[in-house]
């Protein structure tokens, strides 16, 4: 169906493509030679985009719970490059190298489990999970924090961390046997002198003292840890310094109920053992509240993946729920006023759902979970792993990379909040960074109005950097603050910029809805200035919107979120483009259930430009 509705569609763009050149004659206008996204590659199955100037999850690097960092030492000769870790199968961890956040270089194993070995020769692992890499600006050195399974145990989730003096590593296990103790004051028994009893395996190379650690675990109202061999069963560390304070915070979530647990730490080797606090439980607004409490974890026991981060002087806790494997696996955030809280999970009317698949609505992405946030370039990104297979979902996933904007919200008391609003998860064709593409949305710089506009709707919708996501997830908190732009008849949206500025692309985004969405959009004016002065119109008619790439697999009813229009072009000086939209007819897209389509809506109109 999708197919012979292009056909249609490319043939009735020719037709009126004609027809308005033909009206144009005396006119100062030039049509103007674009691409629009629409040529595929052989197969048949992707769309060619620029990846100078644009991207697309495209299953780039198979690996899941990806930590990215950023080299900031200038005498470092990878500095200003990003180095992408993640749990990699049994061979060791492996790491990649990118400029640019999208398009990643194999680099070779950080850490290999044959380095996981104790004087004695005896692996101590085989199987290990989520690394996560900081820097010591005034050590001078990379800090790798993972958990790992001791071979020819029954031990699994043990804490370890490794040393480097490079990103790249190779990362060394840090043996503790100089600094440990047990409880009556005497060093650590060797391995080759352990017994079969509660002394634990391999104390000596963990990343907490396993003595400390359970008095820390019982002080903090964790109970029923009575042996080494419980409490120390941890996963998804997650290293933070404090902007603020330059104070070391290291956040773990326990196997024990899955409460994420966070610390200070004195150094990234000796943790403030007093100060571990409890995060988060699942299910729970807040460790302290009586009852379950959060709706989207009412079926869960997963708190996992905890990542920090600071805006304006509140503290933002996500998290991922749910299985790894299940295709509802997403990232909830919750708020503090300090590194360890006490933190209230935001609801859904607030946002609390960061990143969902939202599995009832989707058929290109699932299990969109096990994040690092991370600022670049003046933007916020979240980088994330996704399933291979949606159908299936399961183990094998990939990395993927969407925006992250903030926006203020009414919290559930009706105080003003500013919160994390992702863009995604998207499968389309979206923007590359501007520190690596040279261009930026400059959307936003221009004076924009609009005819048609529909009663209570606005056109500062379309540059507010929200693109609309049709979900069930967070639908109260979606609807009131990410609008449309509504129009009740043919529209013509201006941005005027003051002055001229270098553009390179244009990207159009349709409504979320199908019973709104435009089937292309009618016609475009860019008002220009020429290297000699002159000034001139270059004009598209009928844009092309790839509904074969937007639209669902089985049916055409429901419009994949980030689905734009794009129009890329030789770099060209404008002040002023005008954008024409007509509401798309039953004919154009056959919607099941409707009768017409009168209405139309758009998300966003991003420009590409210096």
């Amino acid at each position: 169906m999708k197919r012979i509705l292009i056909s249609i569609g490319l043939a009735a763009a020719i037709a009126v493509t004609a027809f308005a050149a033909g009206c144009s004659e005396g006119k100062n206008l030039v049509k103007l030679s674009y691409y629009d996204e629409t040529s595929y590659t052989e197969d048949g199955t992707l769309s060619t985009i620029n990846e100078n100037l644009f991207y697309r999850n495209d299953r780039k690097v198979d690996v899941a719970d990806p930590c990215v960092v950023c080299v900031e030492d200038a005498d470092d000769p990878d500095f200003g490059s990003y180095f992408l870790y993640g749990t990699t199968g049994n061979t060791g961890f492996f790491c990649w190298k990118s400029n640019d956040l999208v398009n990643w270089e194999g680099v070779g194993y950080a850490f290999l489990y044959r380095d996981l070995t104790t004087p004695e020769g005896s692996a101590v692992s085989m199987d290990s999970w989520a690394p996560e890499v900081v820097y010591d600006a005034e050590e001078g050195k990379w800090y790798l924090f993972f958990s790992a399974s001791p071979a020819d145990t029954a031990y699994t989730y043990i804490p370890y961390v490794a040393e480097s003096d490079s990103p790249r590593g190779p990362f060394t296990l840090v043996d503790h046997i100089e600094t440990y103790r047990a409880p009556d004051g005497t060093p650590l028994k060797d391995i080759a002198d352990i017994e079969e009893n509660n002394e634990y395996y391999f104390q000596r190379y963990m990343t907490f003292d396993p003595y400390l650690m359970a008095d820390a675990m019982e002080q903090a109202g964790i109970a029923g840890l009575d042996d080494t061999s419980s409490l120390l069963r941890a996963i998804d560390f997650h290293p933070y310094v404090d902007e603020k304070t330059d104070e070391k915070y290291l956040y773990f979530n326990t196997s024990a109920g899955s409460y994420i647990m966070g610390m200070r730490m004195k150094n990234w080797l000796e943790p403030d053992y007093d100060s571990l606090t409890i995060l988060t439980k699942p299910g729970y607004s807040t460790p302290s509240s009586a009852e379950r409490d959060v709706a989207h974890e009412a079926n869960t026991s997963v708190n996992e993946a905890a990542w920090m981060t600071e805006h304006n002087g509140k503290y933002y806790l996500t998290y991922s729920v749910n299985s790894y494997q299940d295709k509802t696996y997403q990232v909830c955030q919750a708020v503090g006023d300090s590194p360890l809280g006490e933190f209230r999970k935001l609801s859904e009317a607030e946002g609390g759902i960061l990143l969902s698949a939202d599995a009832s609505l989707r058929d290109d992405v699932s299990g969109t979970g096990h994040s690092t946030i991370l600022s670049a370039g003046g933007n916020d990104y979240i980088v994330y792993h996704a399933h291979n297979s949606v159908a299936a979902g399961g183990s094998s996933r990939h990395v993927a990379i969407d925006e992250i904007k903030w926006i203020t919200i009414e919290d559930e008391e009706g105080n003003a909040l500013d919160v994390m609003y992702a863009n995604g998860p998207t499968t389309g064709v979206q923007p590359l960074p501007e520190f690596a593409s040279g261009y930026a949305n400059i959307a936003p710089e221009a004076e924009v109005s609009a005819t048609a506009l529909a009663e209570g709707s606005s056109a500062s919708y379309l540059t507010d950097g929200l693109l609309s996501v049709n979900r069930y997830a967070n639908y109260d908190m979606v609807e009131r603050y990410v609008r449309e732009a509504e129009f009740g008849e043919e529209t013509t949206i201006t941005l005027k910029f003051d002055g001229y500025r270098a553009m390179r692309a244009l990207m159009i985004y349709n409504s979320k809805n199908m019973d709104s969405a435009f089937f292309d959009i009618t016609r475009i004016e860019f008002d220009c200035r020429r290297e000699d002065g002159s000034l001139v119109t270059k004009y598209i008619d009928h844009l092309a919107f790839d509904w074969l790439a937007y639209t669902s697999v089985d049916d055409v009813d429901v419009i994949r979120p980030a689905a734009a229009a794009i129009a890329e072009f030789d770099e060209m000086e404008c002040d002023e483009i005008r954008i024409t939209v007509t509401p798309a007819t039953q004919e154009q897209i056959p919607v099941h259930g409707l009768n017409g389509l009168a209405e139309l809506a758009l998300s966003e109109i991003r420009v590409l430009g210096k």
